[in-house]
C-alpha cells in the first residue's frame, strides 16, 4: 500500500547531535511564539498563528541524537470544514549518519492529500523544515514565526487562501496589501486597466463589482509557492453591464515583500 503521508529530508555537514539539539528548538525554526516546553519526553506546548492555525503537541518519544516523535493532542483550522484534521497525526524526526553527513527525514503521519489543509500544510512544513531548520542548524538562525517581523510568504499565503475562499476580496486588499501595490492586467484587457496604489487598486475593484448583477460561479484554488510569489487559479461566470455574460479562467500572481503583497498580476 501507498505511503501518503508527507515526508521530506535533508542533509547537513552537522553531527546527529547538533541536529538533534536544533530540532528541539522549535521556536528557532517554527515560531517564536511556541509556549511551553520542546525538548524532553512528554513535555506538552502550545502552537498558535493569529486565529488561522492553533495546536498542542506531546512528546512521545525522545531518543536523544537519533529521534524525536511528537502527538498532536489538539488542533485548529479557521478555513476547514473539519477544524481538528491534525488532531491525532504524529510528526516525526529521524536522525542518522549518512557517510560523512547528517540526515533528518521529516515525517508528518496522518497528513494526507485527502485532508483539506494539505497543500497549505505541505508548503508550509517544507519553508520550516527544508529552509528554517537547516539554516538554524548550519548558522545559528532559521526563520520561526516571530511577534515582531512580517509574516512569511506562506502566512501571507493561507491567510490570503483563507479569505479568498470566503470571496472578502476587499478584506485581502485591507489587510495583505502594501500601500503602493501595483495592480497589474493583460495589455489588451477589455475590462480593466493597470492601476497602483492601495486606494486606486480597491476603486477599480469597486467599480467592477457595481456592474456585476449575477454569478454564477466563483472559484479559487489553493496557493502554489515559490520564492517571494504566490499564485492561484481563478474562474469567474458572472453577468456584467456592458459585457453581457463573462466568463474568465485565469491565473493571479502575487508578490509578497515584507508581509505584504506589493503586486498583483492577472493573466487571462
Amino acid at each position: 500500500m501507498e505511503n501518503k503521508n508527507f515526508t521530506t529530508s535533508f542533509l547537513v555537514d552537522e553531527s546527529p547531535k547538533e541536529v538533534f539539539n536544533a530540532a528541539t528548538n522549535v521556536r528557532g525554526w517554527w515560531s517564536e511564539e511556541i509556549e511551553g516546553n520542546t525538548a524532553k519526553l512528554n513535555d506538552e506546548f502550545n502552537y498558535h498563528y493569529k486565529d488561522v492555525h492553533s495546536c498542542r503537541i506531546k512528546l512521545t518519544e525522545v531518543v536523544p541524537d537519533k529521534r524525536i516523535v511528537w502527538l498532536v493532542l489538539d488542533n485548529y483550522f479557521s478555513f476547514t470544514k473539519d477544524k481538528h484534521e491534525w488532531t491525532n497525526t504524529k510528526i516525526i524526526f529521524d536522525i542518522s549518519k549518512q557517510d560523512n553527513k547528517t540526515q533528518l527525514r521529516f515525517t508528518h503521519e496522518g497528513l494526507v492529500p485527502e485532508y483539506e489543509c494539505y497543500n497549505a500544510c505541505v508548503n508550509g512544513w517544507t519553508q520550516y523544515i527544508n529552509q528554517s531548520l537547516p539554516n538554524l542548524i548550519a548558522t545559528g538562525k532559521g526563520q520561526p514565526n516571530s511577534k515582531e517581523k512580517a509574516y512569511t510568504i506562506h502566512e501571507v499565503a493561507a491567510r490570503f487562501n483563507e479569505l479568498a475562499q470566503e470571496e472578502k476580496w476587499f478584506e485581502i486588499q485591507d489587510e495583505l496589501f502594501a500601500d503602493d501595490v501595483k495592480s497589474i492586467e493583460p495589455s489588451d484587457s477589455p475590462y480593466f486597466k493597470y492601476a497602483e496604489g492601495k486606494a486606486a487598486v480597491r476603486k477599480k475593484g469597486e467599480d467592477w463589482v457595481k456592474r456585476i448583477t449575477a454569478a454564477h460561479k466563483l472559484s479559487t484554488t489553493q496557493p502554489i509557492i515559490a520564492a517571494n510569489h504566490f499564485a492561484v487559479g481563478r474562474e469567474v461566470d458572472i453577468d456584467v453591464q456592458g459585457f453581457g455574460r463573462v466568463h474568465i479562467n485565469e491565473i493571479m500572481m502575487y508578490e509578497v515583500k515584507d508581509g505584504k503583497i506589493i503586486s498583483e498580476q492577472f493573466f487571462y
